[in-house]
């Protein structure tokens, strides 16, 4: 069974990519921007004209190989959240769970991160949409 996790914001997001790809039972990782306060309002979010969506990563990945605390452990390991009045709407730090189960999974390792865990958001996942090409896999593509 598999199951997507919207928008795990990042200030680049090429290098979680990586590390999320890289890790068995991840089908997918794609980055792009989420979490618009009115969707209904901004669309079509792009590098240059971001409104006020969050760069985000969405991941689809195996349940029984990947359970989703894992996703979540591997959020706060690769982010270090920031604090909104620093980071603003693009780099806000925040979980967009589908379902209820994750949003209690997620509140919970929100909390056990302390003081850290004030910063991140737990939102409702709504829009996603897919950033430009060359933000795609960006570090295999400019790295050697």
């Amino acid at each position: 069974m598999s199951k997507s996790l919207e928008s795990l914001p990042w200030d680049d997001f090429g290098g979680p990519q990586r590390d999320f790809d890289r890790t068995e039972g991840i089908y997918e990782s794609v980055v792009g921007y989420s979490g618009s306060s009115d969707p209904q309002h901004f669309k079509d979010p792009t590098y240059r004209n971001i409104q006020d969506y969050a760069e985000s990563i969405r991941v689809t990945f195996n349940e029984d190989k990947v359970s989703y605390q894992d996703v979540l452990d591997m959020f706060f390991g690769f982010h270090t959240p920031g604090n909104p009045k620093w980071t603003g709407t693009q780099y806000r730090s925040a979980i967009f769970v589908h379902t209820p189960e994750q949003r209690e999974m997620a509140e919970h390792a929100v909390k056990s991160r302390g003081a850290l865990g004030n910063f991140v958001a737990i939102e409702d996942a709504s829009d996603f949409y897919k950033a430009e090409e060359y933000h795609q896999k960006y570090i295999g593509k400019y790295t050697k």
